[in-house]
């Protein structure tokens, strides 16, 4: 995709997030003030209504067991003289009623009188699901905390209790506002609103593809130029003059050239005096390679698959490699999660370090903790291999800690890090001895004298490593116990 398109598609998704949220912005804040200023006139009314009412009558109408009962009656002509007094076009009450609570259940509230031609009987209960709510507000005046939306329309409720003249309790004032042609309004307005922004968005669109089509004539330009340095045209040159970024790259561009074109002329120059292959190596080369290590102390872990010829010998190669790769895929898997760095393999065998190239404060608990851990992911592995019909196998490993040379060692032809010297030797020869001792696992006493509360371990006494004359302390673990 071109930079244009990309340019115009980021100008217009922009514009198109922006007009998008200013219509949620809109819409939800229009909707928070129109219910926020009918929730104060809708307390307004009732807590006026309920301040200048009788109190003795509604005490009475309490008391009523049928819509026919005088009391009953007197008492819901005053409700509907409310009702037709606070019927405006921009407060429409539709309904005044009285609740009161249940004296045989506190937490449960009764119908009292209602302004409803058709009123609900007194005493019914009253099961709206803003019951809790009433309940917990008896004594103060509030409204509705939202719009309540149900089959007869959108509504707020505002509620103010009925005191006598000792600020005694007598019952609940409640007005239900009727905000659906209110919330028609709220449409009608987001709607003029959502045409005017998708305007905004059209002149959007087309100042984005004039903006974009204007960078990228510039951008194109100096693209031109670019590839023809590219090709080898070191001659070429930028005309752009522009006082913006256009134009400080367009003099970058123009200097690039002019450095490629002195290197070229100091490469031919300088392929008199060696020869092609070593000069491209030099110009391609960022850095000079550092060859030479550092010494530093690691922790030198080797794991070897014992008799692996002879599994090599008797299956073939393709089972062999499909063996090899699930095996190290669950070694390397481990020796990664304990901070440890992956050599190189040698065969069927496995090289690793542990406090390099970064230090590691805890390298020999690592290091053990791997050959633990990697002895438990082979049992786990064989298992699998087993209901497969593939051979069970065996593994040595041995662990080293001491000093040794690590870093970049190689020719110019070819480098590997990796690290070089007798801790290397020593831990090589570790994992060799479990075979002569029949362990699993064998590290030296420089490994173990940092771990040696960590692990049940089992001294093997001195011994004599292949190659070397001085003999060393080695151990081992019961991996039973673990």
């Amino acid at each position: 995709m071109k930079y244009r398109t990309k340019l115009y598609i980021a100008l217009v998704a922009i514009a198109s997030v922006s007009i998008l949220l200013a219509i949620l912005i809109f819409s939800f804040r229009t909707e928070k003030l129109v219910f926020n200023i009918l929730k104060s006139r809708s307390i307004t009314v009732v807590a006026t209504a309920a301040s200048q009412m009788n109190p003795q009558l509604f005490a009475e109408a309490n008391k009523a067991t049928s819509i026919s009962d005088p009391i009953y009656q007197q008492a819901a002509d005053v409700l509907r003289n409310i009702l037709n007094a606070n019927r405006r076009d921009d407060l429409f009450v539709s309904e005044v009623y009285t609740l009161y609570p249940d004296p045989n259940n506190p937490n449960q509230l009764i119908w009292g009188v209602d302004s409803d031609p058709f009123p609900t009987p007194p005493g019914t209960i009253y099961n709206f699901s803003d019951k809790d709510l009433i309940l917990k507000n008896l004594n103060q005046d509030f409204a509705d905390p939202k719009f309540t939306t149900d089959q007869y329309g959108v509504w707020l409720s505002g509620f103010s209790p009925i005191r006598d003249a000792d600020g005694n309790y007598i019952a609940t004032l409640a007005v239900d506002i009727n905000a659906g042609d209110i919330h028609d309004r709220i449409k009608e307005l987001v709607k003029f609103a959502v045409w005017g922004l998708l305007c905004a968005l059209t002149i959007a669109i087309v100042i984005a593809h004039i903006l974009s089509k204007k960078v990228t004539k510039s951008l194109h330009y100096l693209t031109g130029v670019v590839k023809q340095i590219g090709s080898g045209n070191f001659q070429a040159r930028s005309n752009l003059a522009s006082k913006d970024e256009f134009g400080e790259l367009s003099e970058g561009i123009n200097a690039m050239s002019k450095g490629l074109q002195e290197r070229e002329r100091l490469k031919m120059s300088f392929a008199r005096y060696v020869s092609t292959h070593i000069l491209d190596k030099i110009l391609h080369s960022e850095s000079p390679l550092k060859l030479e290590g550092e010494r530093r102390k690691v922790t030198m872990l080797f794991s070897d698959i014992r008799q692996f010829t002879r599994i090599a010998e008797t299956h073939p190669p393709e089972e062999v490699v499909n063996l090899l790769n699930d095996y190290f895929e669950r070694m390397i898997e481990v020796i990664f999660t304990h901070s440890g760095t992956l050599d190189k393999f040698t065969g069927d065998g496995i090289m690793a370090e542990f406090g390099a190239p970064l230090d590691d404060a805890s390298q020999e608990e690592h290091a053990v903790l791997t050959a633990i851990q990697m002895h438990k992911e082979l049992n786990k592995l064989c298992d699998k291999w087993e209901l497969q019909k593939r051979p069970r196998i065996q593994m040595g490993i041995g662990i080293h800690t001491g000093e040794a040379v690590v870093g970049n060692i190689g020719s110019e032809k070819r480098i590997e890090y990796t690290a070089i010297g007798d801790t290397v030797n020593v831990a090589a020869r570790l994992e060799q001895a479990t075979k002569m001792l029949n362990v699993p696992l064998l590290l030296s006493e420089s490994t173990y004298l940092k771990v040696k509360d960590k692990f049940p371990f089992k001294d093997l006494g001195l011994m004599a490593l292949p190659g070397r004359k001085e003999q060393i302390r080695v151990y081992t673990i019961d991996l039973d116990k673990i």
